[in-house]
């Protein structure tokens, strides 16, 4: 399971993604892909980001997805290894006082869905659930 993680601005968010970690094959696919797509790239650079997609606890379908990102819609010269590691699909956690507030200002409490995370009660709103998909 995905651990919350809290962004620049303060809220609490969560990553959608919750499958396995990737095998040494999905990192080789990965690196094979990426080295075909951007062929001026060194095996350093593949060395290393798979070190940090490890650290960032990437799973096999994010690390699949955030190549095919960039490979889609990579604009820049060169890339870099944040372009990938800063890919992910995550949606808002809601605090308890987060969705008192959500529902004060017209959202019914229809619209979230509860998860349970280390023992804390979140709410999520569905709509973010279904954008991300």
């Amino acid at each position: 399971m995905p651990k919350p993680v809290r962004t620049d601005g303060g809220t609490l968010e969560l990553s959608l993604y919750a499958d396995e970690f990737p095998t040494v094959e999905d990192f080789m696919a990965a690196s094979n892909r990426l080295s075909i797509a951007f062929p001026k790239m060194t095996k350093e650079f593949f060395v290393l980001l798979t070190e940090f997609a490890v650290k960032h606890e990437f799973t096999a379908e994010r690390l699949s997805d955030a190549v095919n990102h960039v490979i889609a819609d990579f604009r820049y010269r060169e890339l870099n290894i944040s372009d990938i590691i800063r890919y992910d699909r995550r949606v808002k956690l809601y605090t308890a006082g987060e969705f008192m507030k959500a529902q004060m200002s017209g959202t019914h409490p229809s619209e979230f869905e509860k998860r349970e995370i280390d023992g804390k009660i979140y709410r999520v709103l569905k709509a973010d659930l279904l954008n991300q998909k």
